[in-house]
């Protein structure tokens, strides 16, 4: 049959019923949503609709509307969700999003309320809010790979990544963005990354990172290797030769904990190594070496110094007042 000759009815696809026009809450929302489109990032709408999904599948099997939503329901979700074992700042977040969701939908935020607010109260006192951190990948870990990686594609591509990936104290997703038109090499042998959309970077102004000499050196030779002269700096690998498309953010992790396996690190630490493990390592190292906090916080591109400190947390406990009162008075020369 002719693509274009028209098939009767009963052999055709059904006529499109007219679809009924939205009105009231939902219709705000939905045209919310089509706004909020270009206000946040891609990952934050995901898990704003995420968090949406699993707060709704509460209510309607409790048989109570989600929209709007009864503070009383919101906090036996608040309840719900601890008895599950999530962390406080999911759970917060959870909140968060449904406070956004009414907000946008024209209707009064539920989570204003005082049930609301009594039940992260009581989710408070009973949970801890201390967050599991990623393992760091420091430079001491990553002048060990550097030195035993080898030759090859993936060598090459793994030791550009993480001196980049350490340097820049870039998040997952600011790595795999970076292109090879936001790198600057300089005649003296060092150069610049421009991180231009960071997770804090509502207004997309970027900022701009330091690259040493030796991430530049290890930098050119992935670049030269892979003939990479445009778009994704960092790519899939197929096979041995051929490069492939960019990067996804969720494919930092395991290739980072390929590198903490391939240095020997032990397995329980393997395990908590992730896309943010250089993140983590290049804090610590810059705290060990008394950087002041505020350079800290604008490397790493933080709003604020709270994330900075609970990653140097370990190096600072070290150099605290009872630390350096135990070397003083002698209490750590004692030798068995």
């Amino acid at each position: 049959m002719n693509s274009e000759t028209k098939q009767p009815a009963e052999f055709g696809a059904k006529p499109i019923a007219p679809q009924p026009v939205l009105k009231g809450p939902l219709a705000e929302l939905l045209e919310w949503q089509a706004m909020a489109e270009g206000a946040y990032s891609p990952n934050t709408l995901r898990a704003q609709k995420a968090d949406g999904a699993i707060f709704q599948a509460f209510c309607e099997s409790r048989g109570e509307p989600y929209l709007p939503a009864d503070p009383k329901t919101i906090r036996a979700f608040i309840e719900d969700r601890t008895a599950a074992g999530k962390k406080p700042a999911t759970i917060k977040r959870y909140v968060a999003t449904i406070a956004r969701v009414h907000v946008a939908a024209g209707l009064l935020n539920p989570c204003s309320g005082e049930a609301v607010r009594l039940g992260l109260k009581q989710m408070g006192r009973e949970t801890s809010a201390r967050q599991d951190q990623a393992h760091p990948l420091g430079w001491k870990e990553i002048k060990e790979f550097i030195a035993s990686a080898g030759q090859g594609l993936r060598a090459d591509r793994e030791r550009a990544m993480l001196c980049v990936a350490y340097e820049t104290l870039a998040r997952r997703g600011e790595l795999v963005a970076l292109e090879v038109r936001d790198i600057e090499f300089h005649p003296d042998g060092n150069g610049q990354a421009l991180i231009r959309r960071g997770k804090t970077d509502a207004g997309g102004q970027g900022r701009a990172a330091y690259l040493s000499r030796e991430t530049v050196k290890w930098l050119k030779v992935w670049l030269d290797h892979s003939k990479i002269t445009e778009g994704a700096v960092f790519r899939r690998l197929v096979g041995q030769h051929q490069i492939g498309g960019p990067l996804n953010p969720g494919s930092i992790a395991p290739i980072f904990k390929r590198v903490a396996q391939w240095i020997g690190m032990p397995e329980r630490l393997i395990d908590q190594v992730s896309g943010h493990s250089t993140r983590v390592g290049a804090t610590q190292d810059l705290a060990a070496l008394d950087i002041d906090l505020a350079a800290i916080t604008q490397a790493g591109g933080w709003k604020s110094p709270r994330m900075p400190l609970q990653y140097a947390e370990k190096i600072n406990v070290g150099r605290s007042g009872m630390a350096r009162a135990a070397e003083k008075t002698g209490r750590d020369s004692i030798t068995e």
